[in-house]
């Protein structure tokens, strides 16, 4: 019986219209992305570039969310990681993930505001149109983010521009990071604090 369950649920997931979707998202992902070895990504996965050669990916990593540079913005990550569904990573200047490093679904990391702040340069922005050179993130404030190695981010958390998260730190679900995190502890919360430190092997 568990064989035929495994059968069912198995011959779902791989239909032949999923597998053609998960290819196209490949060679996709590859037209901006430079990928390492045994790279697995599936039908939600994407990648947006302003040109190839800016997003880097280390071996043995699976990305099913969405990566995104603008204006020659960086995204690295290290190899052994997983990026879940409907995670977005967007960069107008450099975001750095560690190897190990696990982050779960609707997880939002931004280097940048994604537009300005200044209440009337938002007005002019709107009467202009939505679809002006002004709504690229480049005009907004930004600034690096780094993740370190084995580093787990829970779901629906989101990561702000500027932020450290230091080595075999957890960011729990739901949680808004403003500021640096430390190595090996547990940050939780909107805005997020440290509740917990973890012991180093």
């Amino acid at each position: 019986m568990t064989k035929g369950l495994y059968g069912k649920i198995r011959a779902k997931i791989y239909t032949p219209r999923l597998m053609v979707q998960k290819m196209r998202a490949a060679r996709h992902f590859k037209k901006y992305a430079d990928t390492g070895k045994d790279f697995v990504c599936s039908q939600t996965s994407d990648c947006l570039a302003d040109r190839p050669g800016l997003i880097t990916i280390g071996n043995h990593c699976e990305i099913h969310g969405k990566l995104i540079s603008m204006a020659d913005g960086r995204i690295e990550i290290g190899g052994d990681s997983c990026i879940y569904r409907d995670t977005v990573i967007g960069s107008v200047e450099s975001i750095r993930i560690g190897r190990y490093a696990v982050i779960s679904n609707n997880v939002h990391i931004y280097d940048n505001n994604n537009h300005p702040t200044d209440p009337e340069t938002r007005k002019k922005m709107t009467v202009e149109g939505f679809h002006t050179p002004a709504w690229r993130w480049e005009y907004s404030e930004h600034a690096p983010i780094v993740i370190g190695d084995n580093v787990w981010i829970g779901e629906y958390s989101a990561i702000l521009k500027g932020v450290t998260i230091g080595e075999g730190s957890i960011i729990a679900s739901h949680s808004v990071v403003t500021k640096d995190v430390p190595p090996y502890t547990i940050a939780a919360g909107n805005p997020a604090r440290i509740v917990k430190h973890l012991e180093a092997k």
